[in-house]
């Protein structure tokens, strides 16, 4: 499950977008690009990071784990969609057990008991879907809060979140107790995230060119997910070397 803006930022700048056969040179807006990044790392270190390292203090390991666990399972349904509507029968039979495994001896999804027997989770999302029917990705973008991202992967994003099972369930029968409960796991999901890309979020920071190095990392992991792993060796041919700043 990935629902909120600060897992979605925290994700991009993990490095977490484009088409087979792009390059990241698809910038055309690369001055406001420039800017939503300053102001994305500016609200980070501001208030994310501060979040991210109490909650981090104040949760061992075991239960940061149990959380990515939780929500992982969570997300298992609309990956299974996006699998089917990528024609991989395999990874929506794989994606299909996993859940109900990990939804039942596996506690509602806090122990991810299929990753144990073997089996592991899957990445797929509508935008991904969309690539692989042939949709061009569009430019890069860095949006505020949502990071790296294209027009293709922003339509996909709204279908990910309007198929999302648990937006149809309600948790309480009390309006403002629902928006508090679901408000609650939001955040909670978003301090994981973020609390699990402390290092990488460190080392982007640490670059010569921090947009150059988000926007090569963020087509090339893209890339390889809509690929299932394989890179373009394409991918970099009209990228500069750090050295050259």
């Amino acid at each position: 499950m990935k629902p909120i803006l600060a897992l979605a930022f925290a994700c991009s700048l993990a490095a977490c977008a484009t088409a087979p056969g792009e390059t990241s040179r698809n910038d055309p807006y690369e001055g406001f690009n420039r800017s939503m990044l300053g102001f994305n790392l500016a609200l980070d270190e501001a208030v994310l990071e501060p979040a991210s390292e109490a909650y981090t203090a104040v949760t061992p390991r075991w239960g940061r784990d149990r959380v990515g666990d939780f929500f992982t399972n969570l997300g298992e349904p609309v990956t299974f969609v996006n699998e089917l509507l990528q024609g991989n029968v395999d990874g929506a039979t794989e994606t299909g057990a996993r859940f109900v495994v990990n939804s039942t001896v596996g506690l509602g999804g806090l122990f991810d008991m299929a990753r144990f027997r073997g089996v592991e989770a899957h990445d797929e999302d509508f935008g991904q879907t969309l690539a692989v029917w042939g949709v061009d990705s569009g430019p890069y973008l860095v949006l505020p809060l949502l990071g790296s991202t294209n027009p293709r992967d922003l339509l996909g994003f709204g279908v990910d979140r309007a198929i999302t099972p648990t937006n149809y369930v309600n948790y309480t029968t009390n309006d403002d107790d629902e928006l508090a409960v679901r408000s609650g796991l939001a955040i909670l999901n978003g301090l994981n995230a973020r609390s699990r890309a402390q290092g990488q979020i460190e080392t982007l920071r640490d670059q010569p060119e921090p947009y150059v190095a988000l926007r090569r990392a963020h087509t090339s992991q893209r890339d390889a997910a809509i690929r299932n792993g394989q890179s373009d060796p394409d991918a970099y041919e009209e990228l500069p070397d750090f050295d050259d700043f």
